[in-house]
Parts: structure tokens; sequence; C-alpha cells
């Protein structure tokens, strides 16, 4: 059986309408995953989505405004490897023959057990490790690997700061999309700057040696291998 201890570098998403489900399952999660992110709505799931922390989805199917398949269809349509898990309250077959399209490592009944969702952590460790979603080549020798959450060239570490790497992890995460400036000042946090922004993908771009992170004018910057 494979170590399910590899979680506890990646972060998880969670998004329920149901506070009592979440509070249940957000202490099960924190046992497995580095950090855990709780959305009552699709809405705010996507704003969280889009900062770059997330490195497996639970979403509930049924919530009110945009329901979970649809929010994970909004997902697909940027990223197709990230794992994602639908959860429903009933068995409703024509609910899961929809959901078929939306690449799922698999699909939760509730009442589920633990060990029912155990089983699914193991399913999603192996969609993990089968799409290379582990490590990520930059160039070649130079690789992020999210287990350890560094970047590696030829073997040897290189060192970003936390602001550094937050800048890189929401540009990886979000590869060939524009991130604006305003979002990546946003994830770094409330002492950001335009200036300092600047100056920290400077420093960023000068530590990879690689040119992958581009500026577009006036709107933000793209990371694109």
């Amino acid at each position: 059986m494979k170590d399910l201890t590899q979680f506890k570098n990646l972060n998880v998403l969670y998004v329920d309408d149901d506070t009592l489900a979440c509070e249940k399952l957000q202490k099960i999660l924190k046992y497995y995953f580095a950090k855990v992110y709780i959305a009552n709505s699709a809405i705010e799931a996507m704003e969280i989505y889009k900062k770059g922390r997330c490195n497996l989805l639970l979403v509930d199917y049924d919530m009110p405004i945009m329901n979970g398949a649809d929010f994970l269809q909004e997902i697909r349509k940027t990223n197709a490897s990230i794992p994602a898990v639908i959860i429903s309250s009933y068995d409703d077959k024509e609910k899961l023959f929809n959901a078929i399209e939306l690449q799922l490592v698999s699909y939760l009944v509730k009442p589920y057990s633990m060990d029912e969702l155990k089983e699914v952590f193991y399913k999603v460790l192996k969609w993990i490790e089968d799409k290379g979603l582990l490590e990520k080549v930059l160039c070649e020798g130079k690789v992020y690997n999210y287990s350890t959450k560094k970047i590696y060239d030829n073997g040897d570490e290189i060192v970003l700061s936390p602001s550094e790497f937050k800048i890189f992890e929401l540009l990886l995460n979000n590869e060939k999309q524009l991130i604006s400036h305003e979002e990546l000042m946003d994830a770094i946090g409330e002492n950001s700057t335009p200036k300092s922004l600047v100056n920290q993908m400077h420093k960023l771009k000068k530590k990879l040696g690689i040119d992958i992170i581009k500026n577009v004018k006036d709107l933000g910057y793209i990371l694109s291998r």
C-alpha cells in the first residue's frame, strides 16, 4: 500500500455548503495534509484556487448557484491534471455519468466510511504519481518537487525567499495563464507593493536562471515552459 504521508507536503481544498460537514471532514483532512482550505461555495472556492495553493480538490456536488460539477468544469478548462473528487449526498447515477467528463479520480457518496475515504486518498496518490505531479520539469536539469516544495538544479536546491516561492508556485500552478499584479501581491501578503513585486520578480528570475516567466506590460506575468 502506498504511503499517505506524502500528502503532508500537499494542500487540499474542500468545497461544501454544509458547514457541519466541513467541520467534520476538516479535522480528518488536517491529519493527512499540510494545509486544508475550506470553501462554502463554488465562488469562494474559485478565489482560493486562483491563488495557486491547491493540490487536490474535494467538491460536494449539491451546492446552490454553481454546483460542484460546474465548478470543476471551469477548473478543467485550464487544468486537466489536478486530482478532483466529487462528493454527493446520495447515489445518483445520472450525476455520476455527467461527471465522467470531469476526469475525476473518484466519487464519494455520503455517508461514507473512513475506509472509503482512505481508499479515495490512495487513488489520489496514484493519480498524482502517474501524472508526475510530484515533480514538474522546468527545463533540462531543473525540476520543482511538489512533495518537498523545493526547486532543484541538477540535484542542488535553488533557495527562494518565502515571497519568491509564493510568486513562483502561483505562476506554476496556473501555467500559461496571465496572473495579474494584484493577484500576485495578494498572494505575497498585505505588505506587498508594485515596487516590491518587481524587485522580487527580478530576484526570482535571476535565481531560476531560465526565461520562463514573461512580463505582460501593465497587466501581470505568465509562466510558460
